[in-house]
């Protein structure tokens, strides 16, 4: 027996079929430890300038979320490969344009050199091309620095290179400004300080690249609201930081 199909009953189907393709309304959301961005505290919650953010920003469109640190390479790889996934706070580098799709900014990042205190002060980046720069594995600053032909000391984590520096192993550490100071502070280290902003970069919240095109200008233009409205200078300002 042949049966036949309504044309409302096959729209139904076929809506149903593409629906998880759009169904993105729960999003995965992945960070790394990077104060004041994102950071646990003391209940192991998910906390940050970032992270107020992002959280935000899908609670103003009803989305659903997960959210997780883990080590930076290993939350990268994730927003890569997985759907739904995203991770911030992500440098909008040209090597990465083209591996996720981006809201944002969220924040504004200077990178800067650290020196070991009462060090030379170097004026500009020429001057530190042929000395030793730590850096840790995935950050942006390590491609960043390399394709300008500085010799970048890679470590596993971003942690170490304080004591790295303060031991001589590397000439300079660099990273984001306000993260170096914090880093230090929770280290309880002296003796290290910012010598030279050498960039600023743009971070955003980075996702996998089969997220529709649809739903990131719905959150684009969600973030754009908030800022319009204050709540993100509000944020800022709740960690003293004015960009």
């Amino acid at each position: 027996m042949r049966l036949s199909c309504s044309p409302s009953y096959t729209l139904l189907a076929l809506s149903l079929a593409l629906a998880p393709a759009f169904a993105a309304e729960r999003l995965i959301l992945v960070t790394e430890d990077y104060p004041p961005f994102s950071m646990s505290d003391s209940r192991g919650q998910v906390i940050g300038m970032s992270t107020e953010i992002v959280k935000a920003l899908l609670e103003s469109i009803g989305y659903e979320h997960e959210l997780n640190i883990y080590p930076w390479a290993r939350a990268i790889t994730m927003a890569r490969n997985q759907i739904n996934t995203c991770v911030y706070s992500m440098s909008r580098t040209p090597e990465r344009e083209a591996l996720y799709k981006w809201i944002g900014p969220l924040v504004v990042n200077d990178w800067a050199l650290f020196a070991r205190s009462g060090s030379s002060r170097p004026t500009q980046l020429d001057e530190v091309q042929n000395m030793r720069i730590g850096s840790y594995q995935g950050d942006a600053i390590v491609g960043w620095l390399q394709t300008r032909g500085f010799l970048v000391d890679i470590a596993p984590s971003d942690d170490v290179n304080p004591r790295k520096l303060l031991a001589g192993r590397i000439d300079f550490w660099a990273t984001g400004r306000m993260i170096g100071v914090y880093r230090l502070q929770q280290l309880g280290l002296a003796g290290v300080e910012p010598v030279l902003t050498i960039h600023r970069s743009e971070m955003y919240l980075a996702c996998n690249r089969q997220l529709p095109d649809e739903q990131v200008r719905q959150l684009n233009t969600a973030l754009a609201a908030l800022d319009k409205r204050g709540v993100l200078r509000r944020i800022y300002g709740s960690y003293g930081y004015a960009p």
